[in-house]
């Protein structure tokens, strides 16, 4: 992957902005579409606390000066986390409509992208460090 403008701390940015953009589609747009995606607004705002805990953590993460390894990886398995769940929700909750599908599925999508991303950016800017720590 060609993304040399994300390192350890622009990573957390992108994050956070995503994590935003996710929320503000999650608790604000969908809730108001719910005949059209079959998703209730509880279905909904539980979702969007995911979002809403990563959004802050991310964006905390970005304004640390001394970031460590186990940030990254936090987030990184927090976004699995929140793929299985949307899973979840998709293959169990009844009276989805397509529309509904397809915000989770692209949300689904997404979140696999930025998980390769950050965990590209922690095998390029984290493994180096503790591959040379060791040799110590």
């Amino acid at each position: 992957m060609n993304l040399r403008f994300l390192n350890a701390q622009n990573v957390f940015l992108m994050d956070a902005m995503g994590a935003l953009l996710s929320l503000t589609l999650t608790a604000g747009v969908l809730p108001l579409l719910s005949t059209w995606t079959g998703l209730q607004p509880n279905i909904l705002y539980f979702l969007a606390t995911f979002p809403f805990v990563y959004c802050v953590y991310s964006f905390v993460c970005y304004k640390l000066r001394n970031r460590k390894p186990w940030m990254l990886l936090t987030i990184l398995f927090a976004n699995a986390l929140y793929v299985l769940v949307s899973g979840a929700v998709m293959m169990t909750v009844p009276g989805i409509t397509a529309w509904g599908y397809s915000f989770l599925l692209a949300e689904i999508l997404v979140l696999l992208a930025v998980i390769l991303i950050e965990w590209s950016v922690y095998r390029s800017s984290f493994r180096k460090t503790a591959d040379s720590s060791k040799a110590f």
